[in-house]
């Protein structure tokens, strides 16, 4: 029996929750998948793993969709995490297995667990990258095929963390993938240029208290470890165009 990764700190009155994973593979991979609970990690029951869908798209049907939809906005970014050589089997891929996910204010994780199971199986019988939606992250199909079932949630892998210079010189450090918590992402705007790893530490305990399923909302003060204090507000994306957030966001 699997069960569902839990929300300890869940509080009700969160935004909706959405999961899109892609993964791209050059054959017709089997219908039905052979999907298996203690195999791959599929949680036994919940609305989470109802709510998950998936859905096959061949390029051959549909040029235009895969053109537009997964090569032009995700190839650099597959180049930039995996290199040109996942970036050129990508680009030769004929079919796309979407996996979506999307319920209101989840109290538990099951529904982020399934579609990784479905994605950990797609990746066994032959998919070679998985592109994270709205984690902008890309994962060697290898490497989701490798993912041991019974393992516990790890923020991390659903979160990716971003940095880029300002034009006065300080940092900006932004985080994506909350969306699939129902919580918003995190802005830390200002950072000296070597405050970096610091920065990481503190958006990477948030998010896992957000996703653990606590909610911070615009005037809530926020502790840090060595005693810091951070005031909560809602990001302006007008203050900071170089941050690249397609989710609601705290700064």
């Amino acid at each position: 029996m699997v069960s569902s990764w839990p929300r300890t700190s869940y509080v009700t009155g969160g935004g909706a929750a959405e999961v899109a994973l892609i993964a791209l593979s050059s054959a017709r991979l089997p219908d039905p998948l052979p999907v298996s609970r203690a195999k791959h990690g599929m949680p036994d029951e919940g609305i989470g793993p109802a709510s998950v869908a998936l859905v096959a798209r061949d390029r051959v049907d549909d040029p235009a969709w895969f053109a537009e939809q997964v090569l032009a906005p995700f190839t650099e970014l597959i180049a930039t995490d995996l290199g040109p050589s996942a970036a050129a089997t990508a680009l030769a891929a004929e079919h796309a297995y979407v996996i979506e996910a999307q319920l209101d204010d989840p109290d538990d994780l099951g529904h982020v667990q399934a579609a990784w199971a479905l994605a950990k199986c797609v990746c066994e019988e032959g998919a070679a990258v998985v592109i994270d939606v709205y984690a902008a992250r890309a994962h060697l199909g290898a490497e989701v095929a490798a993912l041991p079932p019974e393992r516990t949630f790890d923020v991390m892998h659903e979160v990716t963390l971003f940095f880029d210079e300002q034009d006065d010189g300080t940092l900006a450090a932004w985080s994506l993938g909350l969306r699939k918590f129902g919580r918003p992402d995190l802005v830390l705007l200002g950072l000296s240029p070597d405050g970096a790893t610091d920065a990481a530490l503190l958006l990477r305990d948030i998010a896992q208290t957000l996703a653990s399923g606590e909610r911070v909302e615009p005037g809530d003060h926020v502790g840090a470890p060595g005693g810091s204090v951070f005031l909560a507000e809602a990001f302006d994306p007008a203050s900071a165009p170089l941050v690249a957030v397609d989710n609601a966001a705290l700064v």
